[in-house]
């Protein structure tokens, strides 16, 4: 984008006032922060929520406190973000599937993004009305409600069990992006058609696996990804090899 031609043509188009604001979308604050440094970017969508500010993975990169400078560095640079992901894709807010084994509500979900310095507004995937109310509850909320200082007791054991994608198990003798996998499928299960594409589209699916053992024994959360791999590829449909 910044050698390619591309942000040269979108300059243009402003300049000629085609367009009144040039914006991005990242989930990584190391590459968000090289085309902020461009110095032509006025706003961008950016993945907030308390599991990725806390943990590392393919989604989250760095740290909370990188993080946390990042978006401090956004707000002194008056640099606006839209939130997406408050919910890391559902899984927050199902106590079984969370990465911290405890369900918060969407209007915590909301409030923890809209704290975080810079944030101009949050917009959650919304798959049906039900999906709206629900973030339109924040609206009508109590402070009680809102508050989301549950978060601090979480610690990272919590995480034990639960891919977070973070590509430790990697290298796979097969060749599987078990990270990638894992996102995809757990982002189809919220009905993100656009991630069961995206599973669709890999070289190397789940029902490649042929249960080494090679990614529980590096997974530092102790992931049964043998057992999952085989839930995958049934959920998608595959023949099991």
């Amino acid at each position: 984008m910044l050698h390619g031609g591309l942000l040269d043509y979108m300059k243009g188009l402003k300049a000629e006032g085609v367009i009144r604001h040039l914006g991005f979308s990242s989930h990584n604050p190391e590459a968000a922060r090289r085309i902020l440094d461009s110095g032509v970017i006025d706003l961008f969508m950016f993945s907030i929520n308390p599991f990725y500010d806390f943990e590392i993975g393919n989604y989250a990169n760095g740290n909370a406190a990188e993080r946390a400078k990042f978006y401090r560095e956004c707000k002194s640079a008056e640099l606006g973000i839209t939130v997406m992901k408050p919910y890391a894709g559902g899984q927050l807010l199902d106590g079984a599937r969370s990465q911290f084994k405890q369900a918060l509500t969407t209007t915590q979900c909301i409030q923890y993004a809209l704290d975080r310095p810079a944030v101009l507004s949050v917009l959650p995937g919304i798959r049906n009305l039900a999906d709206l109310q629900d973030a339109l509850d924040y609206l009508e909320a109590t402070p009680a409600q809102k508050d989301y200082s549950v978060i601090s007791s979480f610690t990272d054991q919590l995480a034990e069990g639960v891919c977070v994608y973070c590509d430790h198990c990697l290298p796979c003798p097969v060749g599987m992006d078990i990270g990638r996998i894992n996102k995809y499928y757990d982002l189809a299960l919220t009905g993100d058609q656009m991630a069961a594409d995206h599973y669709q589209a890999l070289s190397v699916k789940a029902s490649a696996c042929v249960q080494c053992g090679h990614c529980e024994k590096a997974c530092p959360f102790h992931v049964g990804q043998m057992a999952r791999m085989k839930e995958i590829a049934q959920y998608f449909g595959e023949e099991i090899l």
